[in-house]
């Protein structure tokens, strides 16, 4: 099973200087899932209109507020945060998308996806079955280690999706 996402897929055209490529990348679970939604030209940009519980963090978000996540220094952004994860970044990742969630708190996300389709990069998703990796093979009765909105993708509130259940 494939997925493009993207049009004109290996096409040149002689009026054309752009020069086109493609992406391609085995694994449609959630990793190869939100690679796709990065490489189609979302960004994560900080949601100037909530504010982030860590002080330090949020003093350093607001420096370069108009700048997207990706494209900033995540060492720096990082520095002094703790989490589940041994990977800073991934620590970041979290206290961004669920502030304080490991303490028990539920605020919302302090980032908001932006899509500039000038930085869409055509690519398919190769698999071995439907999108979603592993997830189709668990039954309705198993948990996750992780608290279920931790189980979210970029641009997708797990809370719309489960009717606000807190499984």
């Amino acid at each position: 099973m494939f997925h493009s996402a993207g049009s004109g897929l290996g096409c040149s055209h002689a009026s054309s200087r752009r020069d086109h490529r493609l992406g391609l990348f085995a694994g449609n679970g959630p990793s190869g899932i939100c690679l796709s939604y990065l490489l189609s030209g979302y960004k994560p940009y900080l949601d100037t209109t909530t504010v982030h519980p860590n002080p330090v963090l949020f003093r350093k978000l607001q420096e370069t507020k108009h700048v997207p996540i990706t494209e900033q220094d995540l060492e720096y952004l990082s520095e002094g945060l703790e989490g589940r994860s041994r990977n800073p970044v991934a620590v970041l990742f979290d206290t961004l998308l669920h502030p304080n969630a490991d303490f028990g708190y539920e605020f919302p996300p302090v980032l908001k996806w932006r899509r500039d389709k000038q930085q869409h990069i055509p690519h398919m998703v190769l698999g071995k079955a439907t999108p979603g990796g592993a997830w189709h093979a668990m039954e309705g009765s198993m948990l996750t280690i992780s608290l279920g909105i931790w189980m979210e993708l970029p641009g997708v509130n797990y809370r719309d999706l489960t009717g606000g259940k807190h499984r």
